[in-house]
């Protein structure tokens, strides 16, 4: 495979994609590659496959700020992310070395579909818990440690943080609150970024530059967008999330689509 070469990649554009990221990442609980794989690929010109990896480089600077709000309000469930993280960095390890075998138009259309449903399931009468403290069984954690691994696969096929994942599996399959659930999330997301952005580095994939500059923009983002959703209702962040999940999930399922229709009339056409 052919790496894409780069287009130049202004320090201003660089900070503004991460700083957006950063919001997105410290108000829902994600990464926020949402945001960040397709700017790259549009802003910067990489690769879906380098864009993917480039995400997760940032996400590794920008979900540590997004997440200090959260931990400072004792937002965040140390056990449950435990779990998750050790799920999640075999998962993580996993899904780098297959995203370069796995087709991905299919796995957009099945995640994205995913996501559509689990955004249906948000909005719906008992769609989550109360924040606070959760009693975590030996059967809920291990639960937890399948979550993770479900999340660190996919967060190295798609290049996001795994929030989109893990906090509607937390809500909606755990009885956490939102809040809980997104400052959860983000404390899992910073070793799955880590481990997913240095394996897919060994493959010449990480463009570690671009990066860690879009995540240092990210940093203001991610206090601003934490600091903020400590201000919010839990069922108008709720809402927002679904909201989110919505688009993203349109657009995956889009994308899958679209790139089944021309591989298919290129078939055709042989």
């Amino acid at each position: 495979m052919t790496a894409a070469a780069p287009r130049d990649f202004p320090l201003s554009r660089a900070l503004a994609l991460g700083l957006l990221a950063g919001v997105m990442a410290g108000l829902f609980g994600v990464g926020g590659g949402i945001v960040l794989v397709p700017g790259l690929v549009l802003v910067a010109g990489l690769g879906q496959h380098q864009a993917h990896a480039t995400s997760l480089a940032a996400i590794i600077v920008t979900a540590p700020a997004a997440l200090l709000p959260f931990a400072m309000d004792g937002a965040v469930s140390w056990p449950a992310a435990a779990a998750l993280a050790v799920g999640s960095l075999a998962g993580a390890i996993g899904g780098a070395e297959v995203m370069r075998r796995i087709p991905a138009d299919r796995l957009r259309v099945v995640f994205g579909v995913f996501m559509l449903l689990m955004a249906v399931r948000l909005v719906l009468p008992g769609g989550g818990g109360e924040d606070g403290v959760v009693s975590l069984t030996t059967l809920a954690l291990a639960g937890l440690l399948v979550t993770g691994l479900a999340t660190g696969l996919l967060s190295a096929l798609l290049g996001v943080g795994g929030g989109v994942v893990m906090v509607p599996a937390m809500v909606l399959g755990f009885g956490f609150g939102q809040h809980l659930a997104e400052g959860t999330s983000l404390a899992v997301i910073i070793p799955t970024a880590i481990v997913g952005a240095w394996r897919h580095g060994r493959n010449g994939y990480t463009r570690w530059r671009a990066g860690l500059t879009v995540g240092a923009g990210g940093i203001a983002g991610g206090l601003l967008g934490g600091l903020l959703a400590q201000r919010l209702p839990a069922d108008i962040l709720q809402t927002a999330f679904a909201v989110l999940l919505v688009t993203a999930g349109v657009r995956l399922v889009r994308r899958g689509r679209q790139s089944n229709e021309v591989s298919g009339a290129g078939s055709i056409t042989k």
